[in-house]
């Protein structure tokens, strides 16, 4: 029985998500680890049958992976993995260029807006990463410390390509993120009282808004309806005004640039009491 590491399970749950057999992955890694390499050498580091061995290294050179460099008996060589991020990001960059060009071609309805409901944890952070990479302007979360640190790197290459980043929460999280305000509450402490939530708006457009728990029956929503982004907005707009006043900080600047999309509310209120409304007198 062959024992992996915690790391080479890891490089074969995800190559297979790429669509390599299990066979391919543990291959690969075998040859990686110790080569040149015959076949037979390869099924005994492997764990591969030696009747399927030579199948896998047959597949594998024709994928680019790994290269036959003689004969009698055949050796291998991998791919170093630096140049096998090259080969897969090319590959799936034309798969996607394909496919977006012949969704172009697609006859269909258009919608005006889309609203999709995620299941699933890992779903709300692939789809959080997703939103925080595609932002063009802003990118404003209101998120707890576990999800945040899995959304780091994300957000943090978003405040470093310019992105406007404001990180509200009312638990510890890392000063690196953007802009951030934070009542510093311990994490275990407020689970004592709430579940985690996440609502993140990109550009004033996208939304995901939802539970936020580590299970595969975690809801959440995406969005790009004009009502339900606004909705989200007016809410983060009320948690960071009450930030401001409980922690004396001064938030105009974030409050003014999350609500310059919305109705103007305070001028239209002033406007009434100074000028009166169509049909009626100040004094009415």
């Amino acid at each position: 029985m062959i024992v992996t590491s915690e790391a080479e399970q890891e490089i074969v749950d995800a190559m297979k998500t790429l669509n390599f057999t299990l066979s391919d992955a543990r291959a690969y890694i075998a040859l990686l680890k110790e080569h040149p390499a015959t076949g037979y050498e390869l099924a005994a580091r492997s764990g591969v049958p030696r009747s399927a061995i030579y199948t896998v290294l047959r597949r594998l050179v024709g994928l680019g992976l790994i290269n036959e460099i003689q004969q009698n008996p055949a050796r291998f060589l991998p791919l170093p993995p630096e140049k096998l991020f090259e080969l897969l990001e090319s590959r799936f960059t034309r798969s996607l260029d394909s496919l977006k060009t012949a969704m172009s071609k697609l006859e269909r309805p258009t919608t005006d807006a889309t609203t999709w409901t995620l299941i699933g944890y890992s779903g709300l952070l692939e789809q959080a990463e997703t939103l925080i990479r595609n932002a063009r302007r802003s990118v404003h979360i209101s998120v707890w410390r576990r999800e945040v640190m899995a959304l780091q790197p994300a957000l943090e290459r978003a405040a470093a390509r310019g992105i406007d980043v404001v990180v509200f929460s009312f638990t510890q999280v890392p000063e690196t993120l953007g802009e951030v305000l934070s009542y510093d509450i311990g994490e275990a402490e407020l689970e004592a009282h709430w579940q985690h939530k996440l609502i993140l708006i990109c550009d004033h457009e996208k939304l995901l808004v939802g539970e936020a728990e580590p299970t595969e029956h975690n809801r959440s929503v995406v969005t790009d309806e004009p009502t339900l982004v606004e909705m989200a907005v007016s809410n983060l707009v009320l948690d960071i005004t009450l930030f401001g006043e409980r922690k004396h900080h001064d938030v105009s600047a974030i409050v003014g640039r999350l609500t310059e999309l919305l109705a103007p509310v305070d001028d239209l209120v002033l406007g009434g009491l100074s000028g009166g409304t169509p049909g009626r007198t100040a004094a009415s």
